[in-house]
This record gives C-alpha cells, structure tokens and sequence, in this order.
C-alpha cells in the first residue's frame, strides 16, 4: 500500500461560525516523520485528527497516493495525549484490540510487550499505571495491527525526561520500520532530535512546510524564530 504523495487541496474547517483551518494545500511524500507544530490555538491537533478521520473537514480533499481514503483508515491508527485505556491489565487492553481486530492474540501480543519492554507491568491494571506507562501501553494497543501511519497527538507533554526519551525512541523505531508517523509538538528540542519534516500552522494557515533542519534555521519570519527560540 502505496500512501504516498499525502495530497490536501483548499482543506477548510470551521466550528461554531469559526474558521480553525483556511485553505491548508500541501503535497508530501515524507515517509518518516512529519511534525505539525504551531501556538497554541494554531490548528495542529484540529489538522491530525482530520487526517486521521476523527472530525470531517469543511471542505477541500485528502488524498492519499492512489488509494480510497476509506482503505487508507483500515490501515492508521491514533494516540492522544491522554491515554484512552480500558480498567483493565495492560495484557487485557492489548488483547481486547487485538481480538478486535481479528489479530492471532498469543503470538502478536507477545510480541508487542517485548518490543516496547512492558513485562513489568503486564498485569497491572491501567489505573495504577504512570503517565508514562500508560502512554507506552496506548502505543502498544495502537501498532498491534501493524498500522501503516500511526498519528500522535502531543504523546510526551505530560512526561518526565526518561519515559520522554523512552516513547521518542520508540516512534523513531516505527518510523525506521515503514510506519509513518504524524505528530503534533510544541517542544523544539524534540522537533529537532526526531522530525524530519515539519508544517507550521499560525492561525489555522501552513507558514512553513519543509525539512526540520531548514525550519530551525528560518531567519526571515519572526513568528517562526521566536518559536525556535522559546518554544
């Protein structure tokens, strides 16, 4: 499956009589990962969740390669910045996807828990679990069907340095793995550690679109170097 060029033509969005996103057109063929950043209020998590399909846009087209968009979300999956998790063990949470998804359990969930090292706390239920436990677990849940674009809506916000380190190089892995990754940011030391490719919302319009080296090394637009510089 064949995703790419990703394709947006004149995509709008508007909520409650306001325009979130305005004419966003860009063409990219990124396979590893490709950040969306901007303020806040910019239009970064409207714009992944229309990608994933969580909210339809006003208007405008998503293509991705040759492919229906409906085949595409057959093959994507989501994390959110706040862990959706059933109250139940992390070995439950990863099995119920699993079955849900027609996934032979024993070996694929194996194989899960020993790629992102959670035998410690596979019998844990999510309610004692850390942030960052419950973020590596929702990863887990998310690629047990070997997605090919897994969105992340600002999965390290709320961690600590070390499961911050931990999750960065678990989706750098996926990414090295023919995942393609998406994800939201305001944190412009990691853009820099793990981007590849970055769009640039200000006020629900693309600024910048191109490689992360040349975004941090922008000179001509203050928004963008004041970005760099506090963000």
């Amino acid at each position: 499956m064949n995703i790419f060029p990703l394709n947006i033509k004149n995509l709008n969005y508007m909520s409650k009589d306001k325009k979130i996103l305005k004419d966003i057109n860009l063409i990219t063929s990124e396979k590893k990962i490709t950040i969306i950043a901007g303020n806040n209020g910019s239009g970064k998590s409207t714009l992944l969740k229309i990608l994933h399909g969580i909210i339809q846009h006003t208007s405008g087209t998503i293509n991705w390669g040759e492919i229906p968009v409906h085949e595409v979300r057959k093959k994507q999956s989501m994390v959110f910045q706040n862990p959706i998790l059933l109250n139940r063990t992390t070995f439950e949470n990863i099995v119920y996807v699993a079955k849900r998804k027609n996934i032979e359990t024993n070996e694929s969930v194996d194989k899960i828990i020993k790629q992102l090292n959670l035998e410690s706390i596979i019998n844990i239920e999510s309610k004692y679990l850390s942030g960052g436990e419950k973020q590596k677990v929702a990863i887990a849940m998310s690629i047990i069907s070997n997605p090919k674009i897994i969105f992340l809506d600002e999965p390290t916000s709320q961690l600590d340095p070390v499961y911050k380190n931990e999750i960065e190089n678990i989706i750098t892995s996926l990414s090295e793995k023919n995942t393609k990754i998406f994800m939201t940011s305001h944190d412009i030391a990691q853009i820099n550690r793990i981007g590849k490719e970055i769009i640039f919302l200000d006020d629900g319009e693309i600024i910048f679109h191109d490689k992360v080296k040349d975004f941090i090394n922008e000179k001509g637009n203050s928004i963008i170097r004041n970005y760099v510089n506090y963000g």
